[in-house]
């Protein structure tokens, strides 16, 4: 017995008519009979009994009926769950962030692909950079988004969005009033800072720092930027941010453009190379996809 004589044997029994199952299966009659003929002379029984009006079902044919469709609705249920799996659409999916890039893209990001695939479990991991990665490498996550390109073997990278990096003052500070400044400005500065250990964005920003003359004078160091905040609205200085830190902050802070040459605070969602899900591979996509578009319309 195969899965076309089944197919073939249900529509009969449910139709209680050789024609009309035929037509239903786009079928010729003979052929159909010919199948079913078959399949009761390998299983050993009649199945049907059929008069010139009208197919009956026999004992054996009621319960190959109800055997029968649970098995085709198990056929087409794993059909669908295989193409879904196949097309990304059903899984897993660990992410790895900061804060400050759930302030940004990754937010909506995730929204989007959720409508898209909402059979997915996502689950954000907000991590430091460095644990991100290793993270990743361990393969406890599938993929981690921060603000440059990793030079880990074995990982790849894609551009997300192109960021900013801005000064962020307290509304009492003396350059709030200014309508942008300077990097080489801000020498005098008490800085809160990103922990030059915790990635290479935040030596990045240091090195920025040095080439425009001056080695921020540290008075808090942090590990993510949205911590940054709470301190520069409490008064700790200034602070050198990526521009999405200034969705969702308080009135207490105010965000000036560097100007000219500001630092990049740019977005890379990175993957491992040798990655297979394709729900990994989806969502990269449809991120991108999204991203661009939303990048058309601005």
């Amino acid at each position: 017995m195969d899965l076309r004589q089944l197919r073939y044997f249900v529509a009969v029994a449910e139709e209680r008519s050789f024609t009309l199952a035929a037509r239903r299966l786009n079928l010729s009659q003979p052929p159909l009979s010919q199948h079913i003929q078959t399949l009761e002379a390998e299983l050993g029984t009649q199945l049907l009994y059929r008069t010139s009006r009208r197919v009956e079902l026999t004992q054996a044919g009621e319960a190959m009926l109800v055997r029968g469709r649970a098995i085709l609705q198990q056929v087409k249920a794993t059909e669908t769950e295989v193409r879904s799996i196949g097309a990304g659409l059903v899984g897993t999916l660990d992410v790895g962030a900061t804060g400050s890039i759930l302030r940004g893209r990754l937010a909506e990001m995730l929204a989007a692909y959720r409508k898209v695939a909402p059979s997915v479990k996502m689950t954000v991991h907000e991590q430091a950079p460095a644990l991100q990665i290793a993270a990743l490498l361990n393969r406890t996550t599938n993929i981690c988004l921060i603000r440059g390109i990793p030079a880990e073997r074995g990982l790849t990278s894609e551009l997300a969005w192109r960021e900013q990096v801005v000064l962020a003052v307290p509304r009492t500070h003396r350059l709030a009033q200014r309508k942008r400044i300077a990097l080489g400005e801000l020498a005098s500065e008490d800085h809160v800072i990103l922990d030059p250990d915790s990635s290479d964005y935040a030596r990045y920003v240091q090195k920025c720092c040095v080439d425009a003359g001056f080695l921020p004078r540290v008075s808090q160091q942090v590990v993510d930027a949205q911590s940054m905040p709470s301190l520069i609205a409490a008064g700790f200085g200034v602070a050198l941010v990526p521009a999405s830190i200034a969705r969702f902050t308080t009135a207490d802070i105010v965000f000036l453009p560097i100007r000219p040459s500001p630092p990049a605070a740019d977005v890379f969602l990175v993957s491992r190379e040798d990655e297979t899900s394709m729900v990994v591979h989806n969502f990269i996509r449809l991120a991108l996809r999204h991203l661009s578009h939303r990048k058309s319309l601005s």
